[in-house]
């Protein structure tokens, strides 16, 4: 059931991924003449590079460092709680890794 969540948080991640690089690339075109694909490549490879840097736990980690050093604490060793099935390998192997190679594919 654990292994259902993960891959329908992917396809969710992978879909919203597409459409807001559709969406990126249909404005870019929109204000600059070109061709819909290479640029629809473009947006895809940076949305993914996006949600490869951001899907982890460094932004989690990230709020709480400022808190813990006011408090005197040292940085965590322990994870943050997720609250999705994937974590941050996972983001990073079913959703940035797949989003750039069809970028990659599209520029060219």
């Amino acid at each position: 059931m654990y292994v259902v969540r993960g891959l329908l948080q992917a396809a969710v991640m992978l879909v919203v991924g597409a459409v807001l690089a559709a969406a990126a690339a249909g404005v870019w075109v929109a204000v600059a003449d070109g061709d819909f694909g290479s640029r629809l490549g473009i947006s895809m490879v940076v949305v993914a590079g996006l949600i490869g840097l951001l899907g982890g736990t460094a932004v989690a980690r990230a709020e709480t460092s400022d808190v813990r050093a006011f408090l005197g604490m040292g940085p965590e060793r322990e994870q943050p709680e997720l609250n999705g099935a994937l974590g941050p390998v996972g983001v990073f192997l079913f959703v940035a890794l797949p989003l750039a190679a069809v970028g990659l594919v599209l520029v060219g």
